[in-house]
């Protein structure tokens, strides 16, 4: 299935443009995505070519904590990380 058409009516949704955009993904039909994102990230055991393109790729596997790695390096580089432990730490 292609992705980019769902992907560019998410981001008319939330009237963001792709330099607002992170993405992940492990195949090729994550390329046409992750390739216009600001952020393209892939799990360590995604496919050569996305990891080729990828600016940051998990340490952890797919199903087993990328996603968590990913959203987490979202809320350091937003500032959001330590105010949400903050909160959630109580």
């Amino acid at each position: 299935e292609d992705k980019l058409p769902a992907a560019q009516e998410m981001l008319a949704e939330l009237k963001l443009d792709w330099h607002q955009a992170a993405g992940i993904g492990d195949d090729w039909p994550d390329l046409p995505v992750l390739r216009r994102c600001q952020l393209a990230c892939a799990p360590v055991q995604a496919h050569i070519e996305v990891r080729n393109i990828a600016h940051f790729i998990t340490q952890q596997p797919g199903g087993a904590g990328a996603a968590r790695e990913f959203c987490d390096l979202l809320l350091g580089a937003s500032g959001s990380y330590v105010k949400l432990l903050d909160r959630y730490g109580q």
